[in-house]
């Protein structure tokens, strides 16, 4: 939070694949995290939806020149006293205490907090008032990165948008809404990127678009609220996440859409309004990238993790494994597929995470590896070359929680305030493979089916999803 700059994954696996990560940050010391009120949880001032993790500094995400609020946090000796809560560190008026849920200053480190109306102690607020004009001396970026993927200028291109006719969004903390397009059926493409089209940032917590196979369920041709599941369209194309520009596969890969494959899609939207505000609305969507130069590899995704959580209240460190055990894998892959990106999501209150590939009790690769884990920085991993997954592997997705804000359990569940542990990675051949291999406790999709080649009336997305890359 205040101190230390470090590189995000670049470097070989235990076999030879090259591990290439799609994001490179900065995060700080997560000793300092805790030293403060709701360290974790600092919103920032002109991104809806996203958080300030380096609290004390003018990087977001922590390192280099420290704000008004992180010098005075090292006057402190680094250490959450009186003096400091009651101190007005940015000038916008309000105490240090106040913007982090502290406002009689008794906080100890450890103990519940207060979740709302918290706002940033180093950034005045608001930002482009003539107060905090003069009084924040950096340039703070409000913008969300560019994106760029090559081929998505290339003139047989074929850039397909989708939006939600404009919705109101439902005075309620957490929605999900899905509406059916349809999609060029021209000939044969593969679908190699996606952009999101954000229309309203305030609510907007991620995008999945599935394709659809047969006849797509009905009454879904303009906004409707759903589930989070539909045999009909179940399959994985696209999605988008709160801090990431787009996704853009490998070169060589590419989801198949068109002509005898999908012809339909359902785009589902999570809408996050925790204030239950009445007066928004939301044509949100995304832009679709196909190209009919077809490319090597038709892309699939599996999803890996845990469906059952239970997180006590009050826990500095809480680690729930996910195991697609050696003989699940034995059941699902025909033959052997080649993963080509993974990624971890978890919510919140998820604060490191691994996923492994195992082989006759050995590790053999660490797919994933998140000391410093963020929902508003996500990160994946790509690998070139893939990295092949056999019969008879077992993949652990292994997700570490920290609950110090919370004062009872949290669970799985499709909220923003709820929880979630999986893996997403995609593969090719999208012919070989499975759609998951989810855990629930000890159980697995094998047992509930005798193949995971069926979704799980539970199983979410979520995004991260299908290999995305913040560009």
């Amino acid at each position: 939070m205040f101190e230390v700059c470090w590189q995000t994954l670049s470097a070989a696996s235990a076999t030879a694949a090259l591990f290439v990560s799609c994001l490179t940050a900065c995060h700080g010391y997560k000793i300092f995290e805790d030293s403060i009120p709701n360290g974790a949880s600092v919103p920032h001032p002109c991104k809806p939806n996203y958080m300030w993790e380096g609290v004390g500094h003018e990087n977001v995400l922590g390192g280099g020149a420290r704000n008004p609020f992180g010098i005075d946090f090292q006057a402190a000796e680094r250490a959450w006293t009186e003096d400091l809560c009651r101190e007005d560190s940015d000038g916008d008026g309000k105490s240090n205490g106040m913007e982090l849920g502290d406002p009689d200053c008794v906080w100890t480190s450890g103990a519940a907090e207060l979740t709302t109306g918290l706002s940033h102690p180093g950034v005045c607020e608001p930002t482009d008032s003539d107060l905090c004009l003069q009084l924040n001396s950096w340039e703070i970026d409000c913008t969300i990165g560019d994106f760029t993927c090559d081929g998505i200028g290339h003139p047989d291109t074929k850039n397909w948008t989708i939006t939600f006719d404009n919705t109101a969004v439902p005075a309620q903390e957490t929605t999900y809404m899905c509406q059916i397009f349809d999609l060029p059926d021209d000939q044969v493409y593969h679908l190699f990127a996606s952009q999101p089209v954000i229309n309203n940032p305030y609510i907007m917590h991620h995008t999945v678009v599935y394709g659809c196979t047969g006849t797509p369920p009905s009454g879904y041709n303009s906004p409707s609220s759903c589930g989070m599941y539909f045999e009909e369209c179940s399959d994985m194309i696209a999605g988008w996440t709160v801090g990431l520009s787009g996704e853009c596969q490998r070169s060589d890969d590419g989801f198949l859409v068109g002509k005898g494959h999908f012809t339909q899609v359902m785009m589902e939207h999570h809408w996050n309004n925790p204030t239950s505000a009445s007066n928004y609305f939301d044509a949100s969507g995304i832009t679709l990238f196909l190209t009919p130069n077809l490319r090597a590899n038709n892309l699939a995704t599996l999803i890996t993790g845990q469906e059952e959580l239970t997180i006590p209240a009050g826990e500095s460190a809480f680690t729930i494994t996910g195991t697609c055990p050696q003989d699940c894998l034995e059941q699902i892959l025909e033959n052997p597929i080649y993963i080509t990106s993974a990624h971890l999501h978890m919510h919140y209150l998820g604060s490191s995470g691994r996923i492994e590939q195992w082989r006759d009790g050995v590790l053999i690769n660490t797919w994933f590896d998140e000391s410093s884990y963020s929902y508003d920085y996500p990160v994946t991993n790509v690998f070139d070359p893939p990295i092949p997954l056999l019969k008879g592997d077992e993949v652990k997705t292994i997700c570490t929680y920290k609950s110090t804000s919370k004062d009872e359990i949290t669970q799985y569940g499709e909220g923003t305030s709820d929880e979630m542990c999986y893996g997403f990675m995609n593969y090719y051949p999208s012919e070989n493979g499975p759609s998951e291999c989810v855990a629930w406790d000890e159980y697995t999709t094998c047992d509930y089916y005798g193949s995971a080649n069926q979704f799980s009336a539970s199983v979410l997305l979520l995004v991260g999803l299908l290999g995305l890359c913040l560009m």
